[in-house]
Formats: structure tokens, sequence, C-alpha cells
């Protein structure tokens, strides 16, 4: 039996009884991300010059060392960024004075305040995904502890628009979505994924296309590659209306193609 992928208002249907899937990233793509952080480790590092610990640039060097060396075992815990301001605070005071209560407390703050933030859409992102929702089943796929990813989708008003979403605590997007495809049924050649991250987003291009959509920079490093000769395209776009006329369009008028073409050969 063939299975549903039309509806009145839909059509998701692919060659081979499969259905066609976007994968979309949300922080640095579909939400203002980046900024929050950036603003959080700004001010940490003008407190440690206030307090006479370290200048300015010191003073995040430590947190950026003491942050993003612990993801490889802590991952993206929504707890981990305001323990690494007070651990980096710790760190700075071991060569002048001890840790003091009062500053303590307001690393806890600055740490917590990127989290449940109210989030700022990206232009183009809503009216974009609500036309794509006619001929892609949309799947939210994001770092990051659920509750504060849960609340970015609700807040933001996207969460209607997704028809599923992913939520992991590491960057194992292509394992996450290699699994999603498998258990779902979608046709990896007519879906695609769309991302902000060269590394986190790009590698995704090992099991289906990727649109690439540099609208921030999330923790970048001068070796960061996609990989090469997957079978797979790369479209790349600056901002949501290129994505739209660049990578998500052509994907659809490929896969309209393959079905006409499947349904002259059966006729």
């Amino acid at each position: 039996m063939a299975r549903k992928c039309h509806f009145p208002d839909r059509n998701l249907c692919c060659p081979d009884d499969l259905i066609a899937a976007l994968f979309i990233d949300l922080d640095g793509t579909c939400v203002v991300c980046q900024p929050y952080y950036d603003g959080a480790i700004d001010e940490f590092g003008t407190l440690m010059q206030l307090c006479r610990l370290a200048t300015k640039e010191e003073a995040i060097q430590t947190l950026r060392r003491v942050y993003y060396g612990s993801m490889p075992q802590r991952g993206f815990e929504r707890a981990r960024f305001g323990e690494a301001i007070v651990e980096a605070y710790h760190q700075l005071c071991t060569k002048r004075r001890p840790p003091r209560k009062e500053i303590t407390a307001i690393c806890q703050s600055i740490g917590s305040r990127p989290f449940f933030r109210p989030p700022e859409v990206f232009p183009g992102c809503k009216p974009v995904l609500s036309r794509a929702q006619h001929n892609f089943l949309l799947v939210a796929v994001t770092v990051g502890d659920y509750e504060v990813q849960r609340y970015k989708m609700k807040q933001s008003g996207l969460d209607p628009i997704f028809d599923d979403h992913i939520i992991t605590d590491t960057e194992n997007k292509p394992q996450v979505v290699q699994e999603f495809i498998k258990d779902v049924g979608i046709h990896p050649q007519y879906s695609g994924f769309i991302g902000n991250s060269m590394r986190s987003d790009g590698a995704v291009l090992s099991v289906t296309n990727v649109l690439y959509l540099p609208l921030e920079s999330s923790l970048a490093r001068p070796e960061d590659k996609f990989p090469e000769n997957t079978g797979f395209e790369l479209f790349q776009a600056r901002n949501w209306a290129e994505c739209e006329q660049r990578g998500i369009m052509p994907l659809f008028r490929r896969r309209r193609k393959a079905m006409e073409e499947t349904a002259d050969a059966c006729a």
C-alpha cells in the first residue's frame, strides 16, 4: 500500500514512496543566538577588568578556554555556561585574592542571561518556512538544553510551523538526521538541511543536501570545511529569501520533475 503523502494543502510525495523534508537549525538560523552569548562574555570581561583581576581581553580568553574546553565532555548543557564564567573568575583570583561571594553571584547572573529571553526571529524566516511547509515536512534540529530550545520554538511563534523536532545536547546532527531519515522514510536526495554553522550543520552534507545560511558565525574555526564527494549538493544563500530561491525551490522543482517522469513511466 502506498503511503499517504498528498493532503489538501500539502504535497510531500517523492519517488520510491518516500517523502521530502527540510531539517532546520534553530539558533543562528531561525532566531538570533550568538550576540546574546557574546554580550555575556563581553560583560564578564568588563567585570574582571573593573575588579582589577585581568585585562578585558585576558579575562575573555580565560573564559573561552574554560567553556569551550569542556564541550567534549559537557556538550551544551544549560548550566555549563554560567559554571564556566564562575570557574574563569575563580581562576583569575588564584594569583591575586580569594573569590568573593558577591562577585561569584554576579558571574552566575551573567551566565544565565542568554537563556529564556524573548527570541528574535530573523527577517524572512517565518514566511519562507510557511510556504515551504506546503511541499516539505519541516523538522527543527537544534543543539542545547531541551527546555530552553522548546521555549525558543514556542515563544518565537515557529512551533506551529514545525512538524517535528530533534533536540540534542551534543554536535551529532548527521547521526540524528540520518536516524530520522530512516525512521520516517525521507528521500535524502530531494530533502535538505538549513543551517548557519559550517562545522555543525555543514556536516549533515554527508547524509542529505545542505542549504548554508550564515546569518551568524557560531564557534567557527579556521579549519572548518564542508564534507566533500558525498553525492549531495551544497546550496549557499545570504538571507532567507535567497535560501528559498536558490535552495528550497530547486529541490522542489527537481522532485516535481522526478515525480512526473515516474508517472510517465507508469502510464
